[in-house]
């Protein structure tokens, strides 16, 4: 397996391949996410500051959320039936699958 070639820094998961046996899934941040994606939310990226922050909006590990609008800075998310707006630095910090 040659973690070179998937652009993965060998040093940091080469403890994570020696575990397990296989490559981690690549991570994606909420903020990458298109209008009219549906995601999960995984983990956090940040410090527990931020991660306050989030929770306090409700959105929690294991969370499902689904993107409807992108405003310049702004991200509106639809997560159960309320809607929230999260600026892309927030956003950036919100691991999802």
């Amino acid at each position: 397996m040659n973690l070179k070639s998937t652009g993965i820094n060998p040093k940091i998961k080469t403890s994570v391949v020696k575990e397990t046996g296989k490559l981690p899934a690549a991570r994606t941040s909420l903020k990458e996410l298109k209008v009219g994606d549906h995601a999960q939310i995984v983990d956090f990226f940040s410090q527990n500051e931020v991660v306050k922050k989030i929770e306090a909006m409700g959105l929690r590990k294991g969370k499902k959320i689904t993107i409807l609008q992108k405003l310049g800075r702004g991200i509106v998310v639809k997560a159960n039936n309320t809607r929230i707006v999260i600026t892309s630095d927030v956003a950036k910090n919100i691991e999802v699958k």
